[in-house]
């Protein structure tokens, strides 16, 4: 381990090295677009985060997510938007652009992503409607298997690592196609993948997730490594997505490796209905003693509030907690 670290070290000095002598090539490229159905308007919400130059020329692979670090933003312009019967323009300002569309269907669309002519991204969705339940998952370590925990693994799997090789977390991907198909208790989800992972990542963790099966929904990513806490970032959005599903029952996954307890056990108690949340269900990374005594303290600020919390580090014992709570049919497993 000591011999690939310091090889990826060596490496990675190399690439910096590079990116100060190769010339820089003036295009934009769009590292992440959000997708939010709107289903009360049968509209379309969209958000996206654009870089200006790229310091490689045609970066891929490994070059491709170094260069993401590298890039400064799209300081101020417009993209072009298009969907299946209409289409529209998005002002960006400091690498950042929103609006909202209308396509012929929010079930199933397509998303094009243009600048100055040049098509820059491409995404074909399908979602369910109506949307009947939330279910909002972590990446890291929840279902991605990145070892937050340790920092130097946790670059070498994020940056050095194919997504073609990127392993997830055991069962997760059985289970969460098993919440898509119809559950028990909870129809026709819609899944928000939220992550502090930079936005340069999009494309590795969407390759990621489409690879291995799991179903479409939302990637939610922070602008960049430096765009605010990891706690304000997730924090902020749950609110923003319980105030676009009011009244919908979600069930929230994360895992125990940093803050997702704390930051899920602070949502829950700001909710005028904490009972919305059907369960928070946390994989376990790591059963050292003070890891086990943190979880146990939040396991009883969610009994307070009266929500069942899972700590699970077995698929298939999860799925039991998960149909005991009504929350996913025996035959989904």
């Amino acid at each position: 381990m000591l011999k690939t670290l310091k090889k990826m070290q060596k490496w990675l000095a190399a690439v910096i090295i590079a990116a100060t002598i190769i010339p820089v090539v003036k295009a934009a490229d769009l590292y992440d677009l959000r997708v939010f159905p709107e289903p009360a308007s049968q509209t379309i919400s969209f958000s996206g985060v654009i870089s200006a130059a790229d310091p490689f020329k045609q970066p891929i692979g490994k070059r491709a997510r170094i260069s993401g670090m590298l890039r400064s933003w799209l300081a101020s312009s417009t993209v072009d938007i298009e969907t299946e019967g209409a289409s529209c323009s998005a002002v960006v300002q400091n690498g950042e652009f929103s609006g909202t569309i209308r396509p012929a269907s929010i079930s199933s669309f397509s998303i094009s992503v243009g600048h100055e002519g040049q098509q820059l991204y491409f995404e074909r969705f399908s979602f369910s409607e109506p949307i009947e339940t939330v279910i909002v998952s972590d990446v890291d370590d929840t279902i991605l298997v990145t070892e937050v925990t340790s920092r130097l693994k946790m670059v070498y799997n994020s940056l050095l690592k194919s997504s073609k090789n990127r392993e997830p977390v055991i069962g997760t991907p059985e289970l969460y196609k098993a919440l898509a198909s119809g559950t028990a208790g909870l129809h026709n989800p819609h899944f928000f993948y939220l992550s502090s992972s930079p936005a340069f990542l999009s494309r590795t963790l969407k390759t990621f997730l489409q690879t291995n099966g799991f179903p479409q929904g939302t990637l939610i990513l922070k602008k960049s490594l430096t765009g605010g806490s990891h706690q304000q970032h997730k924090l902020g959005w749950l609110r923003t997505i319980a105030g676009r599903f009011p009244q919908m029952p979600m069930l929230l996954f994360g895992d125990s490796g940093e803050k997702d307890p704390q930051i899920y056990a602070e949502f829950a108690a700001s909710l005028a209905k904490p009972g919305l949340i059907k369960a928070v269900v946390i994989h376990l990374v790591s059963d050292d003693e003070k890891h086990l005594q943190k979880l146990n303290e939040h396991a009883a600020s969610f009994k307070k509030l009266g929500l069942p919390f899972i700590i699970w580090s077995d698929s298939e014992t999860l799925c039991r907690e998960l149909e005991k709570l009504g929350l996913l049919s025996h035959k989904g497993k």
